[in-house]
């Protein structure tokens, strides 16, 4: 059983009875209710500590669903400041070891380069982490290494970072 903060959990629900009560009273909800959907990333389950909110609105018959969205960037190994002043999250990438799968990433055998390349190039486009694709690299095609180069060094301004294709590709 997991231990509660009692002073977090008796925030979060003021916060939340508030919340909920000026939605409601704005007529635009018809129900939130807590959700036991389950979050993956890559395929591995986001321990959230949090749960997640389903909400319906008045307009539609469809729920939405409304994540903790600190636990799950800092999950996908995201910085987050909150900028109290003038109302802004900072979002910034780690910089350390810490992988989305802490197994390490495996390749399956029967991969193909094309799977493998397709997998990388999905990754660097949606995280801009190189360290993320690094295990990938050596079973990767030349044109798919350019790729997820030029990815790479679309998501980076500073030149500085900026990697070159040559030096990950075997020659």
């Amino acid at each position: 059983m997991k231990k509660i903060d009692t002073k977090s959990f008796i925030l979060g629900i003021v916060i939340g009875a508030l919340g909920i009560t000026a939605t409601f009273a704005s007529g635009e909800i018809k129900s939130a209710t807590f959700s036991n959907a389950k979050v993956y990333f890559y395929g591995n389950e986001v321990p959230l500590k949090n749960s997640l909110i389903s909400v319906v609105k008045d307009s539609s018959s469809n729920a939405q669903l409304y994540m903790p969205m600190r636990e799950l960037l800092e999950y996908m190994q995201f910085n987050v400041q909150w900028n109290s002043h003038d109302g802004s999250v900072n979002l910034t990438m780690n910089n350390n070891n810490n992988h989305i799968n802490p197994n390490n990433t495996e390749i399956p055998l029967d991969s193909s380069v094309d799977n493998i390349d397709k997998k990388a190039l999905d990754i660097i486009q949606k995280t801009g982490n190189w360290e993320y694709i690094e295990p990938y690299l050596s079973h990767m095609s030349p044109d798919g290494i350019k790729r997820a180069v030029e990815i790479y060094n679309s998501k980076h301004i500073n030149p500085s970072e900026h990697k070159k294709a040559s030096d990950y590709i075997k020659n």
